[in-house]
């Protein structure tokens, strides 16, 4: 039997103001803060978060809001 790939998930938790920034494993369940990216306006860094996908090339990627 062959063990699961692990795969990396980039989580982005948005509000108007800032943006929290996590990375995740899912072969042993573990995440870990990153950054976090302003926001002006509500309208995100673009620019940030494309420099966080390319750093970390996420097999899968979740936003949510930060409750």
């Amino acid at each position: 039997m062959t063990a699961p790939a692990a795969r990396t998930v980039l989580s982005f938790d948005y509000g108007l103001r800032r943006i929290g920034v996590a990375v995740g494993n899912t072969l042993t369940g573990t995440a870990e803060a990153l950054a976090t990216i302003a926001a002006q306006d509500g309208a995100p860094d673009w620019r940030a978060i494309d420099r966080c996908v390319a750093d970390w090339r996420p097999a899968a990627i979740v936003a949510g809001v930060p409750l």
